[in-house]
């Protein structure tokens, strides 16, 4: 590779961003092309493990970082395991705060971290309403990618972080198939008023919460305190369940349907857990089945490459998207910036990535097939384990040894 070459970022979620200021820091060039003409809220909020930290850290520049971790919360918060009548089985208390920074976990809002990593990149570098199609190589290895609005641009490199749905891995990668968990995912908010906090049980008002139940659901709720003063508290909850327990159209039904539904499979469950689910507003209340991309066998590097969703779309469920996604996004810049050979570069970074994309959607897989499976006799077992770890260190250690890394 001679001279710098100039990258064709294909999405700007948080991946692609990460990417655009891991490249304007090594001084390689690029631009990031969007889809949506305008940003919109997310009204979400991510965990982040040292892997995205320390991605945050070596490619955002100083004044970012420091925005980055003024905003965000230091710590993954406690994590417990309970019964639907709310009875502890095992609590895991966040990781040391001690650590650097750059090393340790962090939650953030999400649109706070769009904002920290759009920092420095102008309109001139994230072009919005550029909605990809397709793209095509020449004879001497440059790309063209080509939008629906009929504009085209033309790189050394092109990078698909355009999401699970991705068109580059389509085009990319057109024998890579999405695996359809036949799990689905109602997810939910409730918004923690001043009496809601002071009625609910501490509970579900601190930390996070796995809810396991003798049957083939789970829930899961997390408690999130917002920076934002447009914003208020509340209480975030995912409910999974066999989608074959479900109306065949059931990603179809509103919001207030969909707390119905749900509220009608926890009647036997703890009232707060009732509550938790029925009050929610319902504009927040959404379904959707859960998928993940089937591992691919490796294929040859050249000047198209994956990051984030696009390489390795996980479940919500014990994945780490967003951890991973900015992993991708240090770990190809660097490797971009390390070498003269471009190819060379790309392959060194899928190879790695390859590894550890795919043990993470392995492990989203296996946890969201542990929560929905309808052995009792397995699901009594994870129950009686977690009481055990709650008393015995080593066994603790040893069915969670990848939390807080």
């Amino acid at each position: 590779m001679t001279g710098t070459p100039h990258v064709l970022i294909i999405g700007g979620g948080i991946g692609g961003l990460c990417l655009a200021q891991g490249l304007r820091k090594a001084g390689l060039g690029f631009a990031v092309y969007e889809r949506e003409a305008a940003r919109a809220p997310h009204d979400q909020r991510l965990r982040l493990g040292p892997h995205g930290a320390r991605a945050l850290y070596e490619c955002l520049p100083p004044e970012a970082w420091e925005a980055f971790t003024a905003a965000g919360e230091r710590g993954a918060g406690q994590l417990t395991y309970r019964t639907e009548q709310l009875t502890e089985l095992l609590c895991l208390p966040g990781p040391s705060e001690d650590r650097p920074a750059q090393h340790a976990s962090h939650l953030v809002d999400r649109d706070t971290l769009d904002e920290v990593l759009l920092t420095g990149l102008g309109e001139h570098l994230v072009l919005r309403g550029r909605e990809f199609t397709h793209y095509a190589q020449a004879p001497d290895g440059t790309v063209t990618a080509h939008f629906a609005n009929g504009s085209t641009a033309y790189g050394d490199l092109l990078v698909g972080a355009d999401g699970a749905a991705s068109r580059v891995r389509a085009q990319l990668l057109p024998h890579a198939t999405r695996i359809d968990t036949q799990v689905l995912a109602v997810t939910g908010q409730l918004e923690l008023t001043a009496t809601r906090e002071a009625e609910l049980p501490a509970a579900l008002t601190t930390g996070a919460n796995t809810i396991l139940t003798p049957r083939s659901d789970a829930l899961f709720s997390a408690v999130w305190r917002s920076p934002r003063a447009r914003s208020a508290d509340r209480v975030v909850w995912t409910y999974a369940v066999k989608a074959l327990a479900c109306p065949d159209d059931v990603e179809l039904f509103d919001g207030k349907a969909l707390s119905a539904l749900v509220a009608e499979r926890l009647t036997d469950w703890h009232p707060a857990l009732r509550r938790l689910v029925a009050e929610s507003d319902p504009d927040t209340v959404r379904a959707s089945r859960m998928r993940a991309l089937e591992p691919v066998e490796p294929w040859p590097p050249g000047r198209i490459t994956l990051l984030g969703d696009a390489a390795h779309a996980m479940t919500a469920l014990g994945g780490t998207g967003a951890d991973t996604s900015l992993r991708d996004a240090r770990l190809l810049s660097s490797r971009l910036a390390r070498r003269r050979d471009l190819v060379r570069a790309v392959g060194a970074y899928e190879t790695e990535m390859r590894v550890y994309g795919f043990e993470a959607v392995a492990r989203s897989l296996r946890d969201t097939r542990a929560a929905t499976t309808d052995s009792r006799l397995a699901r009594t077992l994870l129950r009686g384990a977690l009481r055990t770890a709650a008393h015995s260190g080593w066994l603790r250690r040893a069915m969670f040894k990848t939390a807080g890394e």
